[in-house]
């Protein structure tokens, strides 16, 4: 079987996606369509295994946009291709190891709509073992599935850099009015008053750092000082007992520019996962700490040992202050 669509994609690939019966595996760049979304609940409702890729992209979690979490909850594996595997541009689909839908059209009512737009459809085994290659990739390289995922309201999307408003303000439009809903909010062009204002020097709003265990007792290891310019990224090694130790809590604090002693939890997540496999009383993980000039704050987590990795991330704009 070989076949090419240019136009009522979303109902052939509907189609294929009722069929399903064992598994489905799935890596799209983009993803806001209620109708697909229900689509794959509807499949994981029924026994079916899916794995879905998602590029970290604002728009993927906006609240237009399917709660991501629903997915989870409901039995999906999802994993979030971040920035440091390259720009996760895929929109293909493999059903029960045996059919392959591939092509421009990400599962958007921005595709749907507007876009000019094809996707191929072949049931070549060569062609359908090279996608599944591709996909256990991204999912190794990604490491974990997600637990759960961010859901951002309108104005923390604004915070973030290199969206596009016009194709997002289409998107929501094209959203709300096929679903019948009031479009609450779109986004305006960035005034000059805005853009002033990021022209001005961000600041860490206090230390930020990772609580550890030291020879007398729990301290603050910082990794961004306060008052550094940011962007900025600072990297460390640990050492921890995977040996011994069931449990390893990260814990990510900002510390009181003006008392050492007011610490304040910002996110905490058990890292020990990515040491399965290195049972070693002191293995090295590397630290990796982000954060830009917004208060998007991102870790990432690596152990060479295992070959694992996780991110954590949070936006906090009270972490940064301009001056």
């Amino acid at each position: 079987m070989q076949r090419a669509y240019f136009n009522k994609i979303r109902s052939q690939i509907t189609s294929l996606l009722s069929d399903a019966k064992i598994e489905i595996e799935i890596a799209m760049a983009w993803f806001t369509s209620a109708e697909l979304f229900s689509a794959i609940i509807s499949c994981l409702s029924r026994g079916v295994s899916i794995k879905l890729v998602l590029l970290e992209s604002p728009i993927n979690f906006m609240e237009y946009a399917p709660d991501f979490n629903d997915f989870i909850k409901a039995g999906g594996k999802l994993y979030i291709a971040t920035s440091e595997l390259g720009f996760m541009h895929h929109k293909f689909c493999v059903i029960d190891g045996k059919t392959v839908i591939s092509g421009s059209y990400n599962w958007t009512y921005y595709a749907e709509t507007r876009n000019v737009e094809n996707v191929f459809i072949t049931d070549e085994l060569s062609v359908v073992n090279s996608y599944r290659e591709e996909f256990n990739r991204l999912c190794k390289l990604i490491g974990y599935p997600s637990q759960d995922v961010p859901r951002y309201s309108m104005i923390e999307i604004e915070a973030f850099e290199n969206i596009d408003f016009n194709e997002l303000n289409t998107e929501i439009e094209n959203i709300c009015r096929i679903q019948n809903r009031p479009v609450k909010q779109l986004f305006e062009t960035r005034t000059e008053v805005v853009v002033s204002e990021t022209k001005l020097c961000p600041i860490a709003n206090g230390a930020i750092g990772i609580l550890v265990n030291g020879v007398n007792g729990i301290k603050v290891e910082t990794f961004i000082e306060s008052g550094t310019n940011l962007p900025n990224t600072t990297k460390r090694i640990f050492y921890f007992d995977s040996k011994s130790d069931t449990e390893c809590p990260c814990k990510i604090v900002r510390v009181d520019a003006n008392s050492s002693d007011n610490i304040h939890l910002i996110k905490e997540e058990d890292i020990l996962r990515i040491a399965q496999g290195a049972n070693e009383a002191n293995l090295p993980i590397e630290f990796s700490m982000t954060m830009d000039d917004n208060g998007c704050l991102r870790v990432d987590v690596y152990c060479e040992k295992s070959g694992k990795r996780i991110t954590i991330s949070t936006l906090d704009k009270t972490l940064v202050k301009y001056v």
